[in-house]
């Protein structure tokens, strides 16, 4: 039993174009991302040889596309999503529009509101993306309250950052992948300290590969749940089913 959390099915696609093969006929369950039109077609075709995958639909913060907009209110509105995202900050690099700068803040916060009202509007749960910028996220805290999940994929904060989400009453889902399997101290704190029935397994696939990989590759995700069920002192078969449990409650499925 393998759910992964966050994938990206067209990028993946470019790089291994045979990758469904590993997933064929295993219990296996996934959550897959797009971001523009053609990327979501795409998507919808890649999903459908795989045994259990749902799409979203997001303006990233590191390609903030307004041409998106419409379309992502549309998917959403016709019910051809099943969450919003990713979405989020981003503030990682040394370009302009990476840095944390008055112009960048608000463009990705504009982003970011308005996946978070289509969100809230349609009752919808919300994957979000963050790269130095949880203190930012924390200030929307009580919106993100309102809906009903939201995944944090590839959870880059520590374990008292996760916690300040759960007291503000956001019913939030904490994702890891391969930082793991490097030994990410920030996140073998969290899983420590977080509660099983609030953690997810992903592989972020084909990006955050490990060391002397390409890119990520979808078998991955069998290691990263190992790591999290050892971390968490709970018998791999155990901890595969909460995984699983906790993906259909996070997506509300």
């Amino acid at each position: 039993m393998l759910t992964d959390a966050h994938l990206h099915l067209a990028d993946l696609e470019s790089r291994d174009p045979e990758f469904h093969r590993f997933v064929s006929g295993r219990d296996w369950i996934g959550a897959a991302v797009s971001h523009d039109e053609e990327e979501h077609r795409r998507s919808v075709f890649l999903a459908g040889l795989l045994p259990s995958c749902i799409l979203g639909f997001g303006i990233h913060p590191q390609g903030i596309r307004d041409d998106t907009a419409e379309f992502a209110e549309s998917l959403a509105e016709e019910g051809k999503i099943s969450f919003v995202g990713e979405a989020g900050f981003d503030f990682f690099g040394d370009v302009p529009k990476r840095t944390r700068n008055p112009a960048s803040l608000d463009a990705q916060r504009k982003a970011f509101e308005f996946q978070l009202r289509l969100a809230a509007r349609r009752r919808l749960p919300m994957v979000v993306h963050i790269r130095k910028a949880t203190d930012i996220l924390r200030g929307y805290g009580r919106s993100l309250a309102l809906l009903p999940g939201v995944v944090f994929h590839g959870w880059p904060g520590r374990a008292l950052e996760a916690k300040a989400f759960l007291d503000q009453g956001v019913k939030a889902y904490f994702s890891f992948g391969t930082p793991l399997l490097r030994g990410a101290r920030h996140a073998e704190e969290s899983i420590a300290y977080l509660s099983p029935d609030r953690l997810l397994s992903e592989t972020d696939a084909p990006w955050q590969p490990p060391f002397g990989q390409a890119h990520t590759s979808l078998p991955v995700l069998d290691e990263v749940a190992g790591r999290i069920a050892r971390l968490k002192g709970i018998p791999r078969e155990e901890m595969d089913g909460r995984l699983r449990e906790n993906f259909l409650r996070a997506f509300c499925l």
